[in-house]
């Protein structure tokens, strides 16, 4: 995983003279619905380890963000940025995810972390925990 994010890492930073990234009005439909942080977190309904994606939002186990704005960085690279309300204790807080689609991967990077994590997309819905 570290590799990945190392080769990832040069595709979200953006150098002087690159192509600035624009503005969308959501997260695209290949990327909305359930991912797990493994092949277990998809079939036991009680793992913590899911996200759902939506058009607007990604709802978190600790967390969901509701997205004010959405900007596409690069080629299957996606950015949102709103608030976030944490699910215990309703804390608000400013918070950001960046999205990179890998087909049926999903890696999430949070602003402001050097945190990343990559999941595999859900055959089936479950809840978020």
């Amino acid at each position: 995983m570290l590799r990945l994010a190392l080769l990832v890492l040069p595709l979200i930073s953006s150098p002087a003279g690159a192509t600035p990234a624009v503005p969308a009005a959501a997260m695209p439909d290949e990327i909305h619905g359930t991912w797990g942080a493994d092949p277990e977190a998809c079939t036991r309904a009680d793992s913590r380890g899911r996200i759902r994606v939506e058009a607007r939002a990604v709802q978190l186990f600790h967390a969901t963000c509701t997205f004010a704005r959405i900007r596409i960085v690069a080629d299957g690279i996606f950015e949102g940025r709103g608030h976030c309300v944490e699910v215990k204790g309703g804390r608000r807080y400013e918070g950001g995810v960046s999205l990179m689609g890998l087909g049926d991967q999903l890696m999430v990077s949070y602003r402001g972390s050097q945190i990343s994590r990559t999941y595999h997309r859900c055959a089936r819905p479950l809840p978020v925990r």
